[in-house]
């Protein structure tokens, strides 16, 4: 299934951009504009390590936090502290490796995904595990607008062999507007399956991104329990021999 995302992906002209699991505070929250004190940084959601990284220079993110940045957001208020930015998580989602490659390649046009492993704290159940994988996209151009974020999650889903797609909005901390693409499943009914938006000003602009950034990313796991017909997502990690003699060698959509 992975791989037949990736063919997807680079069939819609998009490159391949790969990061590393441990990552700074600083690439994981801090430039994605998620404050210091956001529930989603507490040690019941997140792997911290006991290590230290290096971090760019901060004065901008620093700003943006603190007033705004001077782009007509109040930013956070309070104090940005360098130390909390400075440690070492096992990465949440793979949107740090999407910002730090923005951030080398500030100018347009820019199309790349990411398909990689993520960790949560997570309790372990039929549909959650600490660790798990992720596919996401971006688009930076001139002009580009959410109408072709839209348009480019549709093509994206069909391809996938979702032909029903729906939108509602959403909510991210980073996006805005944001949105949650749905696919209709028979049987089931309309899915969730993923999320998208819009990077928010704050993100782009202290790492000097003039043009829009549209943005998705969806849990790959999900999509493997609804192609395989899956109850307990655990099936997809256990070394179950007969379970997979029965299930076929190939799910290519």
């Amino acid at each position: 299934l992975i791989d037949n995302m990736r063919e997807i992906m680079l069939e819609m002209g998009f490159v391949e951009i790969k990061g590393p699991i441990v990552q700074t505070s600083f690439w994981n929250f801090d430039a994605l504009f998620q404050p210091q004190d956001h529930p989603a940084r507490e040690m019941q959601d997140t792997f911290y390590l006991e290590s230290q990284g290096d971090i760019p220079d901060y004065s901008r993110i620093k700003q943006m936090h603190e007033c705004g940045g001077g782009i007509g957001s109040t930013g956070w208020g309070g104090c940005w502290s360098p130390e909390v930015a400075r440690q070492e998580v096992l990465r949440t989602h793979t949107t740090g490796v999407t910002i730090k490659y923005l951030a080398e390649h500030p100018r347009p046009p820019v199309k790349a995904f990411g398909i990689d492993r993520v960790y949560r704290r997570e309790a372990i159940d039929s549909t959650h595990t600490p660790e798990f994988e992720q596919l996401e996209g971006i688009v930076m151009d001139e002009d580009v607008s959410f109408s072709h974020l839209l348009g480019i999650l549709k093509e994206f889903y069909e391809k996938m062999g979702f032909p029903e797609v729906r939108f509602r909005p959403g909510y991210f901390p980073y996006t805005e507007p944001s949105v949650e693409p749905e696919v209709y499943i028979e049987g089931l009914g309309w899915v969730e399956l993923g999320g998208a938006g819009v990077f928010r000003k704050e993100v782009t602009s202290p790492f000097g991104i003039d043009h829009p950034v549209l943005a998705w990313g969806l849990g790959v796991s999900r999509v493997a329990m609804l192609r395989l017909g899956l109850k307990d997502l655990r099936l997809l990690y256990q070394s179950d021999i007969e379970w997979l003699r029965r299930t076929p060698v190939s799910i290519k959509l």
